[in-house]
């Protein structure tokens, strides 16, 4: 499984996530491809795969604040009232 992880310092072109992120999200592959349903899938990814990388985000400073996300809010609905 380690094989699988970049080992460059920056990320792929086009790459959502860095090398860092990769290593967490990584830990739960096999398990989340070893499910048989879309269901069950869905059930690791939200119990187990985005507790984590949300928890390394949080750790890491990289969530946006609540303010930003209010104000972002705010600008998208009011950009639909006005269409």
């Amino acid at each position: 499984m380690a094989h699988l992880i970049p080992t460059t310092k920056k990320p792929r072109r086009g790459a959502l996530y860095t090398r860092e992120e990769i290593k967490v999200i990584s830990k739960y592959k096999d398990e989340y491809k070893d499910q048989t349903t879309r269901a069950l899938r869905a059930h690791v990814f939200r119990t187990k795969i985005l507790v984590d990388i949300f928890n390394y985000w949080d750790v890491n400073g990289t969530l946006p604040s609540v303010e930003t996300a209010c104000i972002e809010r705010v600008k998208v609905s009011n950009k639909l009232e006005s269409e």
